[in-house]
């Protein structure tokens, strides 16, 4: 259709402008004698980023360093003037590159907002009145129909959701509240509820969850809250935060956190004050 074609003419601009081996390369665009427009794309072999990690039941410091290399691919990608818009693990694939290391890569531009870089006059905008993107991943002011003012922090709040989703196997809201509830509910939950704490949510696995998870990491269920309680709580409810001048300013800020707590420095990030927990409260509750 003529929309799917604007989409599709979309993407290839927004990807051909990229280059980082974080990022799927684009090798070629154009169209065939009778007419059908194609692209030619580097073949990914890999998995999403969680189903690896449970795989091969890395443990959390692997995990962060993994997560650290998507936090530099997005960031190349918003110096391109590119946001990605819809962070998931479906969209970034761990592969094994020719050093015999896991190198994530970042896939599907499709619904991705270009800040600055040109596009043909073919560009299509967000269509009235759908939600674009996951909603689980989905950043507050993403989940406004018909946003307009989407800038790279909700980038940096996708990469908090699987952040969160990499060190609990589990994301931060109950996927069933999306499942079940219409498009007001959903916008509500996104924009107003807040997350537990990555502790908080292992403290309250059931116990079937409790065991698969254990197993996923390899480390008794006890040590893994003692071991997310305090900074990797804070990192991730960081980059959660609703108001994005809250968050990180960016991807690299992220990372450069994860770096810290990796090296044992102190973080940027810091828990919430109880000051900010009554403004959170009072948003919620107006009246």
């Amino acid at each position: 259709t003529s929309r799917q074609r604007h989409r599709f003419t979309r993407e290839v601009e927004l990807v051909a402008g990229l280059r980082h081996p974080g990022i799927v390369t684009l090798y070629e665009s154009g169209s065939t004698p009778d007419g059908n427009d194609y692209f030619a794309m580097e073949f990914v072999k890999g998995e999403p980023i969680t189903s690896y990690c449970d795989r091969h039941t890395l443990d959390t410091r692997s995990r962060l360093e993994l997560f650290a290399k998507v936090c530099d691919a997005i960031q190349h990608a918003h110096q391109k003037g590119v946001i990605h818009r819809d962070l998931k693990p479906g969209n970034i694939l761990v592969t094994i590159d020719a050093r015999d290391e896991p190198q994530p890569k970042v896939i599907d531009f499709g619904i991705a907002k270009a800040t600055d870089m040109p596009l043909t006059d073919k560009t299509i905008q967000t269509q009235e009145g759908v939600l674009i993107g996951t909603p689980q991943y989905m950043s507050p002011e993403q989940a406004r129909i018909g946003a307009n003012d989407i800038d790279t922090r909700s980038d940096v709040y996708g990469l908090g959701a699987l952040l969160y989703e990499l060190l609990t196997d589990t994301g931060p809201f109950d996927p069933e509240v999306f499942r079940s509830a219409d498009i007001t509910e959903i916008q509500r939950v996104i924009r107003d509820d807040s997350p537990p704490r990555p502790s908080d949510r292992i403290k309250k696995l059931t116990p079937t969850d409790a065991v698969r998870i254990s197993e996923s990491f390899d480390m008794r269920i006890g040590e893994m809250q003692s071991m997310l309680r305090r900074e990797l709580d804070w990192i991730p409810m960081k980059a959660l935060r609703k108001q994005r001048s809250e968050r990180y300013e960016s991807c690299q800020a992220l990372a450069d956190d994860v770096g810290r707590f990796l090296s044992g420095a102190p973080l940027q990030a810091v828990p919430e004050s109880r000051s900010y927990q009554v403004k959170k409260f009072v948003r919620r509750h107006r009246v």
